[in-house]
């Protein structure tokens, strides 16, 4: 077995760490965490695919990878709305992920469903969510500090930003410069992912506990409202 291999399969465990987290502790009842959910289901059914694990054929694996890479970037948008509890902000990124979804259909409709779209659409997609990652991230840290609490959130903003600054060069060495190093690409991919991945689940199970406070206020809201409402 050679290192990409090797790699390869530590990438897929690792991507399942916080998909059982996700689960176990019933994260996917927020919107935000089901669409993180749903995105690393579908890096890791596509990691299972491009390893030759499932026995699928090639075209299979090529097929559904473009198909992946269409959600990618409107998912993890989603996701990061977790993190953004203003309203007017959250209206904000759901606007741009609808023009961003308008502009995946207008590449589409240049170049087919076709790998050649898909570099046009992941371009501008890194930007985005590198941008926005990158933001939150900064304005979570110094709210960690400050209150010295929501750390769990830190670490996801970190894994996500993380990820994303290392897609993101990635993408600039595969499709820009077009290296030919493609294995060394796809081993900087598969250790860049499962160090995000873990920090993801380190930063969702740190959230257990401020989880559970927030379910507990809300109900405490729904309760008041009913009580006033009757008086």
């Amino acid at each position: 077995m050679n290192w990409n291999a090797f790699f390869g399969i530590a990438c897929i465990i690792s991507f399942t760490i916080p998909i059982a987290v996700i689960i176990i502790n019933r994260y996917y009842k927020h919107r935000s965490l089901a669409a993180l959910l749903i995105y690393y289901v579908m890096l890791c059914v596509y990691l299972v695919l491009s390893q030759g694990i499932s026995g699928l054929s090639k075209f299979v694996s090529e097929g559904y990878g473009i198909f992946k890479s269409y959600f990618e970037v409107p998912l993890m948008l989603t996701a990061l709305l977790f993190f953004c509890p203003n309203k007017q902000k959250q209206n904000i990124i759901h606007t741009i992920t609808l023009c961003f979804i308008a502009y995946e259909v207008a590449m589409t409709c240049i170049h087919g469903f076709k790998t050649i779209a898909i570099v046009y659409i992941m371009g501008p997609g890194y930007v985005l969510v590198l941008g926005y990652a990158f933001y939150l991230f900064v304005r979570q840290v110094k709210f960690s500090i400050m209150h010295g609490k929501n750390h769990g959130r830190m670490f996801m903003l970190a894994s996500i930003f993380f990820a994303y600054a290392c897609y993101s060069l990635i993408y600039y060495f595969d499709s820009i410069i077009k290296t030919p190093d493609k294995a060394d690409i796809e081993l900087l991919y598969f250790i860049s992912s499962i160090a995000s991945s873990s920090v993801m689940a380190i930063g969702l199970h740190l959230m257990r506990k401020r989880m559970k406070e927030l379910q507990s206020l809300k109900l405490t809201r729904k309760e008041l409202a009913l009580f006033f409402g009757q008086s």
